[in-house]
């Protein structure tokens, strides 16, 4: 499909190709430009626009910096978002708020400080009792950070949710107005957050 918007990563703003720049590697600069690129072809699918056509724009509501939330200029009512780490993208554009992220599976596995640190103690005891730490800690961690990219969750709240019962979920459940929902593809686990109705 990208074959076809093969020219969307030029349509990337000034500002985009400024972050994309302080990239030391390649491969991660390429990322960051396929997530923007991707974004835009989400976006015109779901708005019957040419990708190129569109403007995505970040600004952080804390330091007014050029990060945090990505919204379309051509059309704010569309929520946007993305996500790369090495060697993958994934995007999303929906008429309603949504959030997405992506952690590669073949990272060492998390230890015990990290995985108490960031999840519930209804987490950490599912996950420890998981036949596969990692996927289940990287499971709830991508849900956690769809959850961030909507701005139902803080950074600093990850304790606070409970989202255990996600891991044995095999496809969208319903969480306080959100529908979550995570899966592995090809060597990453991928989660979003849709609001509901």
């Amino acid at each position: 499909m990208l074959a076809r918007h093969a020219g969307v990563c030029a349509a990337l703003t000034t500002a985009e190709r400024d972050r994309a720049a302080v990239f030391r590697v390649d491969r991660d600069r390429h990322d960051f430009v396929a997530a923007h690129a991707l974004v835009r072809v989400c976006a015109g699918l779901l708005l019957d626009r040419p990708a190129v056509d569109l403007t995505i724009v970040q600004r952080c509501a804390a330091c007014g910096r050029g990060h945090g939330r990505p919204t379309l200029v051509e059309d704010r009512a569309t929520a946007v978002s993305f996500a790369h780490t090495r060697g993958s993208v994934v995007a999303a554009a929906a008429r309603r708020p949504v959030g997405v992220d992506v952690e590669r599976l073949d990272r060492g596995a998390p230890d015990g400080a990290t995985i108490r640190a960031a999840m519930s103690a209804a987490e950490v005891r599912a996950i420890g009792a998981a036949a596969d730490v990692r996927a289940a800690f990287l499971r709830l961690w991508v849900l956690k950070e769809a959850l961030v990219k909507v701005g139902a969750l803080e950074l600093d709240g990850f304790r606070a949710v409970d989202l255990s019962t996600f891991l044995a979920a095999e496809g969208p459940a319903a969480w306080a107005g959100w529908w979550l929902s995570a899966w592995r593809h090809d060597g990453v686990m991928v989660g979003q957050a849709l609001a509901a109705g």
